[in-house]
C-alpha cells in the first residue's frame, strides 16, 4: 500500500511538493542512520560492480550527470583524457559525446573493464596502488580522477607522479567534508557519511578550505573549482558549507617556481 501510495503521489500535480518533501527526509535520516548496504570490511569492487549491475551500468544517476556536466564544463572539445578510475565508463562516454574528446580510461576492476570495451571505449586494466607509468607512456591533455583521491592512502603521491603526463590540468571530484549536514551528523555523534558499502571506503578527507591548502602545499594552482552539488542556490554563495561535493581543476606550477 505505501509503494502504491508513492506512486500515485509521483504521478500526481503533487509531484514536486512530494519529491521536496521526500528528498528533505532522506538527509534527515542520514544524520543518524548507516546504510543498508553497510558492512565492515574490504571493498571487493567486482562484487560492487555486480551489484552497480543491477541499477544499470553505464548510466548516469542524476548525482553523477551534474559531476559530469561539471566536467564537461572545463575539458575543452576535441582534447585527449585520461580517466583514471574509469568505472563504468559512464563520465568517459558523455564526454566524448559532448566534447568530442579522444578518451582513454584505466580501472582495477576487471568487470569494469569488460563493460567498457564491450561499449566501444578504450579501457584498459590498472592497479593505481601500483605505479602508474607501467600503465600510460605517453601525455594527455586531461587526466581526470572523479571521486578517487579520497580512496587513496597516499594521494600526493600519485599525482607528483602525473604531473609530466598532464599538458593542461589534472582535474579532481571529491565530497566536502565540511558541507553542513556531515557538520550536522559529527554533532549527532556520528562521522560524516561519504560511503555506501563500508567506512574504509574513504581514507582522506577535506573541507574546501583544507583543499585549497593542501592544493598549494602540492604546488598546484586551483584553476577553477565548481559546487556541482549540493543546496540550491546557497551552494554558489557559501560552497565552503552547503556545497556537498566540488571538481577542481588544479594546474602545476612547480615547474615555474623551478
Amino acid at each position: 500500500m505505501t509503494r502504491s501510495l508513492k506512486t500515485s503521489l509521483r504521478n500526481s500535480p503533487l509531484r514536486p511538493l512530494y519529491l521536496g518533501l521526500a528528498n528533505t527526509y532522506r538527509k534527515a535520516r542520514r544524520l543518524f542512520i548507516y546504510p543498508a548496504t553497510a558492512h565492515v570490511g574490504v571493498v571487493d569492487y567486482d562484487v560492487y560492480w555486480d551489484n552497480k549491475a543491477q541499477a544499470g551500468l553505464g548510466i548516469l544517476s542524476p548525482w553523477r550527470r551534474k559531476r559530469a556536466q561539471a566536467f564537461a564544463t572545463v575539458v575543452s572539445k576535441g582534447s585527449s583524457v585520461l580517466d583514471l578510475g574509469v568505472g563504468d565508463g559512464a563520465l568517459l562516454q558523455y564526454l566524448i559525446e559532448k566534447r568530442g574528446v579522444d578518451g582513454y580510461g584505466l580501472d582495477v576492476s576487471p568487470k569494469a573493464v569488460e563493460f567498457c570495451r564491450q561499449e566501444g571505449l578504450k579501457v584498459d586494466l590498472a592497479d593505481i596502488n601500483q605505479p602508474i607509468t607501467n600503465f600510460i607512456a605517453n601525455p594527455f591533455d586531461y587526466i581526470i580522477l572523479s571521486e578517487i583521491i579520497e580512496h587513496l592512502p597516499d594521494p600526493e603521491s600519485l599525482l607528483n607522479t602525473l604531473r609530466p603526463y598532464a599538458r593542461k590540468a589534472i582535474i579532481v571530484s571529491i565530497p566536502n567534508t565540511g558541507y553542513h549536514q556531515h557538520r550536522l551528523r559529527l554533532l549527532m555523534g556520528r562521522f560524516p557519511l561519504q560511503w555506501v558499502v563500508t567506512p574504509g571506503e574513504h581514507l582522506r578527507f577535506w573541507t574546501l578550505t583544507d583543499f585549497r591548502w593542501w592544493a598549494q602545499q602540492m604546488n598546484f594552482k586551483v584553476a577553477q573549482e565548481i559546487p556541482y552539488e549540493g543546496t540550491r542556490w546557497l551552494k554558489a554563495v557559501w560552497p565552503g558549507l552547503f556545497a556537498a561535493a566540488f571538481v577542481y581543476v588544479l594546474v602545476d606550477v612547480s615547474k615555474k617556481n623551478t
